[in-house]
């Protein structure tokens, strides 16, 4: 399926997370799921990274908006990778994700 590049962005809370458990299974090209946190009572807006059953972290604060109400509308267009891995570096800054569009997403409901 054909992307296009959208932003990039280091992981927000990596370190809160489970972050260190995973970051030596995390690989250049892995793929992440995006999930929208509703009930985050911080942030109306949300998105949560996740590695299989794992939650890494968050889509920074300054960067989810749009991508969260995307994700709202019901719409499954994203696709999050881990283009960057960086282990000597402070842990909010150790990956870099980045987040492209689908060029043929469809609704969760049509699929």
């Amino acid at each position: 399926m054909d992307t296009i590049f959208l932003k990039s962005f280091h992981i927000a809370g990596f370190s809160y997370y489970h972050g260190a458990y995973v970051f030596s299974k995390l690989t250049i090209g892995t793929k992440i799921k995006i999930v929208l946190d509703e009930g985050n009572l911080h942030d109306d807006h949300a998105v949560e990274l996740r590695y299989n059953d794992y939650k890494i972290g968050y889509i920074p604060i300054n960067e989810n908006h749009d991508i969260a109400i995307i994700l709202k509308a019901g719409h499954d267009i994203f696709e999050a990778v881990i283009q960057q891995l960086s282990p000597h570096e402070h842990p909010e800054h150790q990956v870099r994700v980045g987040l492209f569009v689908k060029a043929n997403g469809i609704r969760k409901e049509d699929q």
